[in-house]
């Protein structure tokens, strides 16, 4: 008797390419026209694939920009919030075919399909930092991402994406006008990196993936200019950094002002705030003293009751979202409360396995079995939640201060 052998799914298929070729050009003149973008087609790396595409994460649209630059469909790692859309998720994955990486999906069956479409020829992009920055510089990369490279061994292209942030940053309410570009920066041969060490490749990619907002402007002299420029930037700086209270900041034009005391920032063309001592500081800076004042006040404060907002609540599965409506949050420092006229859900960062924010204006919350989206007000920091719950973890675990572990905390 004969045994029957699985066959092997068809990953790569002529409709990815050519229906993305068909819709680039769209893309393209809106993105030039909008952003000011500057790019190169790449049109010598046609046929000579596959290549694994990094890039630094900037804006939701980082994906169109990277794509519309090669001659090739690129295959996307992409979080499950793409594929629980409904009908908009069958539409994606029939045109793009995204790889999922999830909680719910293991990453076994994530490697076994990159490595499919890889075998089938297909190109992978990814952006290993795995989420949009939110201060201006690009965060940490993922380990796992080297291990992939060397599992992989076909060669890998660095792309910078340069002024994108600065023209909406992930705090911003409205966009702003400015020049903004991207560019290959480097292209890594198998031959090169199979000969070095899992860390110093690491090194390596994380070079020449980082991009500094504020020192790309000085070097450029762009000017990013717009109505409301300082609109959302208390969902960054939320502290009151002369009263150290948390969400009483509220910005107005260029403004971010508080409601407890004279703290001002006025938010500059050239991304920097100037505070009333006619200091200049980046946003980057401002997130540090913002990370550390919240540590200390969360650390210090008697009240176990932080904050109470309005949200709107939606369950999250792996192929689809329901919607609960409209909840009261309560955020405490052990744990958050939603509370609607019939039901009530209390989740203990005990059994929360990892908060994180999603765009500009959500937040999921992970748990054992379950995973929950809260979608805040536009002008309420979705960050609070990530740094509340991880001071509470730390806390617990020990941890007197950040001072000097800052960067270990928020994305």
């Amino acid at each position: 008797m004969e045994l029957s052998m699985k066959k092997t799914p068809k990953e790569v298929r002529l409709r990815h390419q050519v229906l993305t070729r068909l819709i680039v050009p769209f893309v393209r003149i809106y993105i030039v026209i909008k952003y000011k973008l500057s790019f190169k087609k790449y049109k010598a790396l046609n046929k000579k694939g596959p290549f694994i595409v990094l890039a630094n994460h900037t804006v939701n649209i980082d994906p169109m920009i990277m794509g519309m630059q090669f001659p090739f469909h690129l295959y996307y790692i992409a979080t499950e919030q793409v594929f629980n859309l409904g009908f908009l998720s069958k539409v994606i994955k029939f045109i793009v075919n995204p790889i999922k990486k999830s909680k719910s999906v293991s990453d076994m069956e994530t490697i076994r399909k990159t490595k499919r479409i890889v075998q089938q020829g297909g190109s992978i992009g990814i952006f290993p930092e795995g989420n949009t920055s939110y201060s201006g510089q690009t965060v940490q990369i993922m380990p796992a991402t080297v291990k992939l490279i060397k599992m992989l061994k076909i060669p890998v292209i660095i792309m910078n994406i340069k002024g994108m942030y600065l023209s909406y940053p992930r705090w911003a309410i409205y966009k702003k006008k400015g020049k903004t570009e991207t560019f290959i920066k480097k292209i890594i041969l198998p031959e090169t990196y199979l000969e070095m060490s899992d860390e110093d490749l690491f090194y390596e990619i994380e070079e020449h993936l980082y991009v500094d907002a504020y020192a790309d402007q000085e070097t450029s002299g762009h000017l990013y200019k717009g109505k409301h420029i300082a609109h959302g930037l208390e969902k960054l700086i939320f502290m009151d950094l002369v009263s150290n209270k948390p969400f009483v900041t509220y910005s107005k034009g260029d403004k971010l002002k508080s409601h407890d005391s004279d703290f001002e920032l006025t938010y500059l063309p050239t991304c920097k705030v100037i505070d009333k001592d006619n200091q200049l500081h980046t946003l980057v800076e401002m997130e540090r003293l913002v990370k550390i004042a919240y540590f200390n006040y969360y650390k210090e404060t008697k009240e176990s009751l932080l904050l109470e907002e309005e949200v709107q609540l939606v369950k999250s599965f792996a192929t689809h979202k329901e919607k609960l409506g409209k909840y009261t949050l309560k955020l405490f420092k052990e744990k958050l409360s939603l509370i609607s006229s019939d039901h009530t859900l209390d989740f203990s960062f005990d059994e929360v396995i990892n908060i994180v924010m999603q765009g500009k204006y959500q937040v999921i919350i992970y748990l054992p079995n379950e995973t929950y989206m809260m979608r805040l007000d536009d002008y309420s920091s979705i960050y609070k939640y990530v740094l509340t719950y991880q001071y509470y973890k730390y806390i617990k675990d020990g941890g007197i201060s950040i001072d000097d572990k800052h960067f270990n905390f928020g994305i």
